[in-house]
This record gives structure tokens, sequence and C-alpha cells, in this order.
């Protein structure tokens, strides 16, 4: 199956592009990355389409260092739902091994594992191969993210041991500064962050007020205006999907909520949980369906789907047809 990546890794993208004087649309269309990836919440892309822009964009700033500049505003609540679980973990090592276990859901190429020693833990991301156009950038943002997450579960004070790059030194050391790290070193197998065992043993209860505020503002119209009790579910919805487990229950819990309270005030907002599940899932089946960029059995999986019959069943009930003669006709009006 191709490999993807969700396209919220994306979020800082165009902010980061955009001032260096480039048209982001244009290197949007040289990559093949529909616009719609940036600004439509859950939905994926094609791996080497994500390298590809990332190279492109890193060629047209002259910024060799562009992944850095991209990660500097990512965090955990960029990884969607493995983000927010990870929020809510006991301690540092327990939120690395929710990461660990599920980050497969948010990318299915590169591979993010966590090795534990005695006096240090190994936070690294790896790649099939390391030397394909726009793989120095996905290490850089996986560096940046990684610190960010680091930051946002021990505090401002974090600091690793060291951070290390599988790729030769660069000319430019300076942009590495901003890594909250001892030493930066390259040459290694994988892009690796070493963690002294005391910051992995950190417990997150006592900083439970922040990751709850972090959470708030994940919730609320461009930081400020609360969203609608529906606003907030169709964004959890987006976030969930994938897992499989997009259940009422379980979008409550994830907004601290109960079922029945998010229910009464999706009911005064004259919407339904249903409702807003099934136009989440036809909006983002259609984007893939017409970008052709997913295989069914993918498509059906990043739904929530148990098995691609249950996707198909769902469809037609949609359109009156399979998502495959769907998809053909599509194509054909195309060409007409």
């Amino acid at each position: 199956m191709k490999p993807y990546i969700r396209g919220g890794i994306l979020e800082h993208f165009a902010d980061t592009a955009a001032p260096f004087g480039v048209d982001v649309n244009s290197l949007l269309c040289e990559a093949d990355v529909a616009p719609e990836v940036l600004t439509l919440p859950g939905v994926f892309l094609p791996y080497g389409n994500y390298m590809r822009l990332l190279h492109l964009a890193a060629q047209r700033t002259g910024a060799e260092h562009f992944g850095l500049l991209m990660a500097r505003a990512s965090n955990a609540e960029t990884l969607g739902t493995i983000g927010i679980t990870m929020t809510q973990a006991k301690t540092v090592s327990s939120a690395w091994e929710t990461l660990e276990h599920f980050y497969s859901i948010h990318d299915t190429y590169g591979h993010a594992r966590m090795q534990r020693h005695p006096d240090a833990s190994i936070i690294s991301y790896a790649l099939p191969c390391n030397d394909q156009p726009g793989s120095r950038q996905v290490f850089d943002v996986a560096a940046g993210v990684t610190s960010n997450i680091m930051r946002r579960l021990c505090g401002p004070d974090f600091q690793a041991e060291s951070v290390s790059f599988p790729y030769s030194e660069p000319a430019d050391v300076a942009p590495y500064a901003d890594l909250p790290c001892k030493r930066i070193s390259f040459g290694a197998s994988a892009m690796e962050v070493e963690v002294a065992a005391h910051w992995m043993a950190q417990p997150l209860q006592g900083r439970s007020e922040e990751l709850r505020l972090a959470l708030d503002a994940y919730l609320t119209a461009r930081g400020r205006v609360p969203k609608s009790a529906g606003r907030q579910v169709e964004d959890m919805i987006r976030t969930l999907l994938p897992t499989g487990d997009c259940s009422l229950p379980r979008v409550a819990a994830t907004l601290a909520t109960s079922p029945r309270t998010l229910q009464s005030r999706l009911e005064n907002e004259q919407c339904s949980f249903r409702d807003i599940l099934e136009r989440v899932r036809r909006e983002i089946a259609i984007f893939h369906l017409r970008r052709g960029d997913m295989q069914l059995t993918q498509l059906a999986m990043v739904l929530g789907y148990s098995e691609l019959s249950a996707f198909s069943r769902s469809f037609r009930g949609w359109y009156g047809k399979s998502p495959r003669d769907w998809a053909r006709q599509e194509k054909w009006q195309e060409t007409m």
C-alpha cells in the first residue's frame, strides 16, 4: 500500500514559506499536494508528496533548514489524537509509549521508537532510506516536533542530552541552536533525541492545568472564541476517526464531559453526533476518491471502518453506488 502521513503535519507550512516570498500554491501544485490538505482537518497525503513538498520548499526559499523552521510552532496537537492522548499520560515515558504504539495512525512510512536505557532513553524517527530528496527536511521536522513535545511535557527548562541527525553536518549549524539540547551531532542512522532518565520519569499530573489549557486552545476558534459543541465534536471526530474508536462516549471522554451532556449540547444546537460523523466521513472520502491517492482499504481504515465492506455499504447509502464506481464516474466526467 502507498504510505501516507496525516495532513496536519503541514499545519504551519504556508506560514513558514510565505515570508520568503515564494508562491505557496505553486509549491503545492508542483509537489502534487492539494491545497485542501492545509485547511481540511482529517485528510492524509502520500508520504512521497510530503517529502517532495519539503524538498521544493527548501530549494525555493534557500533555507536548507526549512524543516526546522516549520517545526518551531508544532507541538503534540500537530499529531492529532496521538498528541492529545500523550498529554493525558501519567509520565513522560508513558506519553512516548503511547506515541510509539499508535504512531502508525499518523504516519505509515516513518518509524517512531523509544529505547530505554538505565541512564537515558533514545527517542528516534527512522525512514527506510535516508538519502531521498526531502529526507533531511523530514528529519528536521521530526526533531523539532519531538523537542517541542518534550518542552510541553517537561517544562521550559527541558534539555536533551543530545540530538543526532542521519545526514552529514551542514555548513550552517546556527539554526540548530534553537533545539533544547546539550549537543548536536550528525551521521547517525536515524533522527535520535537522547533524554536523561529523570526527565522521562517526570509525572505529568502536576502539569495537568497547562495541558488542559493546551486542549482548550485546540477547541477554540483562532485561540479566542470558544467553538460550538458541534464544531468541537467535528474536530474530535476528524482527529479520532483513524483510531477505529470514534464513538460518542470516546469523543465525550476526550472533551472531558459525559455522553449525555454532550448529546444535550448538540441537541440544543439542533444537530446530532451521527449526522456530524457521517458528514465528516463523506467529506474525507470524497476528497481522497477525487484525488485517487489512497487505496480503498486504506481509506476505509482512515474513516474508522473495521473493513472495506462496511465503508462500501455506507457509501452506497450516501450516493447510491460503490466508492469505486463513484470514482470511476468522476474521472470519466473530468475527461468530458
